[in-house]
Order: C-alpha cells, then sequence, then structure tokens
C-alpha cells in the first residue's frame, strides 16, 4: 500500500466533486488548520480530514476524506513506522 500524500487525496476529491471544487475545499482546510502545502505529513493530513468531515457541506467530499482516512489508518497499521510517535 502506497504511503497516504496530499496530491492523492486531492486527486480523490477532484474525482467525487471536479478539481475546482476539490481545490476551494482543500484550501480552506489548510487555512483552517495550518497544513500549507503538498508536503503534508500522514498527521497533518488527518488533521486536514477531521477538519473537512466537520465543516463541508458536501457530501460527496467527505464520503471522499472519510476514505482517505480508512486508508491512512490501513497504511499504518501495515507499517508500524508510519504511526504517529
Amino acid at each position: 500500500m502506497e504511503e497516504p500524500t496530499a496530491l492523492g487525496w486531492l486527486r480523490r476529491l477532484a474525482d467525487v466533486s471536479g478539481p475546482e471544487q476539490a481545490l476551494q475545499v482543500w484550501n480552506q482546510a489548510a487555512l483552517a488548520t495550518g497544513c500549507v502545502g503538498m508536503d503534508l505529513t500522514a498527521q497533518e493530513l488527518e488533521r486536514m480530514a477531521h477538519w473537512l468531515v466537520e465543516h463541508c457541506g458536501d457530501q460527496p467530499i467527505r464520503m471522499a476524506v472519510r476514505s482517505c482516512l480508512v486508508r491512512l489508518h490501513v497504511h499504518r497499521t501495515l507499517h508500524p513506522s508510519a504511526r504517529p510517535a
């Protein structure tokens, strides 16, 4: 299983909502959480994801974000070194 990345997550959001909507909600989450840029840690991705689930009004995006969170948890389970300290 590949390591979760901001670009991968953004692509998943774009798949369900289109690129413009994905960028808009991604930028809102980045500003709200302070997780800016594309070189985000798994912890930063998780923080953004939780913000999106709580604050995004777009149901397909929330579902895609939940899917990303599941993938993150699976990745951490399969790769113990990826778990937060």
